[in-house]
């Protein structure tokens, strides 16, 4: 009958999990929310669903310098893996979610970006999940129901998160965060890297910021 059978698996949808060391996460953290906290200043009550953001340019900031080096360093790592041929690339957006209660982000992508990421920095237990949509137009025209799900039958992933915790995956992949279940707020800084060439006339953010600041 069969001589052979195998499974290739053509065009994958890499997730990068970065996990900083424990130790160096719990003082980097500390060290950034404060930071956080002086940007923003006081937060006033979110509506209910809804969410906080700062303005997209930490990158820009020098408060933050150490956080976009290490944000560089795992980008490159993603573009080395995949073995992309680029001259530099650019952080082009960088900013602060804050989830309260109730909190969420809808399914979404980040247009005109190659990578896009999430850094961690207060996940409370029950509000530390991200989850990712199958991106292929066709996977959902047909779903019998499984066994168990798995990569091969799912259309919905869920990546656990946690503070010091790095998740990266392409630009183009639709992603959202379920609500906030907990009383503690969930706070995370997401991020976008673009090829230099392109950064400079297309990668920039459009949006503003819904946090009032002091500069």
């Amino acid at each position: 009958m069969f001589a052979n059978t195998s499974v290739q698996e053509f065009f994958p949808t890499p997730i990068w999990i970065v996990d900083l060391q424990p130790a160096f996460a719990e003082a980097f953290n500390k060290r950034l929310l404060g930071e956080i906290e002086r940007l923003t200043g006081e937060r006033k009550q979110a509506a209910p669903g809804g969410t906080w953001q700062t303005d997209p340019n930490m990158q820009e900031l020098p408060e933050f310098a150490e956080l976009t080096e290490l944000l560089r360093k795992a980008v490159k790592a993603s573009l080395d893996f995949m073995q992309v041929d680029y001259k530099d690339f650019a952080i082009t957006g960088c900013w602060a979610n804050f989830n309260p209660t109730g909190g969420q982000n809808s399914a979404h992508t980040h247009p005109n970006n190659y990578v896009s990421g999430v850094y961690y920095v207060k996940t409370p237990s029950g509000a530390d999940a991200i989850e990712f949509t199958d991106p292929r137009p066709g996977a959902v025209a047909f779903m019998p129901r499984a066994k168990q799900l798995n990569r091969f039958n799912g259309n919905r992933m869920t990546v656990q998160t946690k503070p010091g915790r790095i998740v990266m995956f392409p630009a183009y992949l639709s992603h959202s965060v379920p609500p906030n279940r907990t009383s503690e707020e969930r706070i995370s800084i997401a991020f976008n890297a673009m090829f230099t060439d392109v950064a400079e006339t297309m990668a920039a953010p459009l949006w503003k910021g819904t946090l009032p600041f002091k500069r």
